[in-house]
């Protein structure tokens, strides 16, 4: 593994993602190739969790990470439907589930309190997004 870090955008799945918005080249349709087995790999929980984070950025005024400050957030805002919202929380649960998620089982590899650096932000943004996509 590259890049690692408990932030969302640590990891070279994240890279990925921003290198594609920062392209303008993102669809939600360029990422779902990550979600489509039943064992969720590396990539698409770290994809997952990045998105979460753009959705707080755009959506919620959340403070942006230095990754993201020169990133044009506007074209990717327009894809966040309703459905990719639901689809979105729907993936962001499988990843942080204890199983059927590499990536939980990488940072539960680290130990009780590396798996709460990372998880934790990760279910207060969940929380966050499902009191989002209700409005």
């Amino acid at each position: 593994m590259g890049a690692w870090g408990s932030g969302p955008f640590e990891n070279d799945g994240a890279g990925d993602l921003i290198a594609s918005i920062g392209h303008g080249d993102f669809t939600f349709e360029s990422v779902e190739w990550a979600f489509e087995d039943d064992y969720l790999e590396v990539d698409g929980g770290q994809i997952a969790v990045a998105l979460l984070e753009l959705v707080l950025i755009v959506r919620a005024d959340r403070k942006r990470d230095p990754a993201t400050q020169d990133l044009d957030l506007d074209s990717f805002t327009s894809t966040l439907t309703s459905e990719r919202l639901t689809w979105l929380i729907e993936m962001v649960e499988r990843t942080i589930a204890s199983t059927d998620s590499e990536l939980f089982e990488l940072w539960d590899e680290q130990g009780p309190e590396e798996l709460a650096s990372w998880r934790v932000p990760v279910v207060d943004g969940l929380e966050d997004l499902r009191v989002l996509s209700v409005q």
